[in-house]
């Protein structure tokens, strides 16, 4: 996986991974098994038949189910982050950026039948936030230039610590997800609640 280099305030984005043809069947078979059987059900087994590998291939490839859940649902969130990066528009001021960037995450992830599972899955919800995870870790390399950014120009209180700020964009996304996940999303009201509540607090 290799970044592509943008110049803008926007959290960085980065091309799809070029997975070995073993992994990314997996992966696929993955996707199928959760589709059909939820997360929580699906196991390795049912992983391997559905991609036509024996367990000991999986095993080979990923350390368990939850490697697996992880590096699908790390997809989705890349697919979502490149439709997120057409959504922002780079000619607003810092703070309505990450309002927008914070805003449209949810909205976004909402439609994605996939993250919706993986929000259902309580045992994925709380790796995504637990900050040795495959998830955050990935979250956080995605939005630690744009936060230092925002420090070195002053817009972010000084004694921010971009790891915590990370962690709780990513606790206040999840939580609406969660508190919408059955009904439609108001855009204004949600856009005036992330800004008053959620970037005014992180403000220099």
């Amino acid at each position: 996986m290799h970044d592509v280099k943008v110049k803008s305030n926007m959290p960085q984005l980065t091309s799809h991974s070029s997975r070995p043809k073993a992994p990314q069947r997996i992966v696929n078979g993955a996707r199928d098994c959760f589709a059909r059987l939820g997360i929580d059900k699906a196991t390795i087994t049912d992983i391997a038949d559905a991609a036509g590998y024996t367990r000991p291939v999986i095993y080979k490839h990923f350390n368990d189910k939850a490697d697996i859940v992880d590096s699908v649902c790390l997809e989705e969130m890349q697919i979502l982050q490149e439709r997120l990066y057409t959504r922002v528009d780079r000619n607003l001021g810092y703070a309505d950026q990450l309002a927008e960037a914070i805003l449209q995450g949810v909205l976004l992830a909402h439609d994605n039948p996939y993250i919706q599972r993986f929000m259902q899955d309580r045992d994925t919800w709380v790796r995504s936030q637990s900050e040795g995870g495959k998830v955050h870790v990935w979250v956080r390399d995605r939005w630690t230039s744009f936060l230092k950014r925002g420090l070195t120009d002053g817009h972010l209180a000084a004694d921010l610590d971009v790891e915590q700020t990370v962690t709780w964009i990513s606790m206040v996304q999840s939580l609406l997800l969660l508190r919408h996940a059955s009904e439609d999303m108001d855009e204004p009201a949600m856009r005036e609640f992330v800004r008053r509540f959620v970037v005014r607090s992180l403000l220099a």
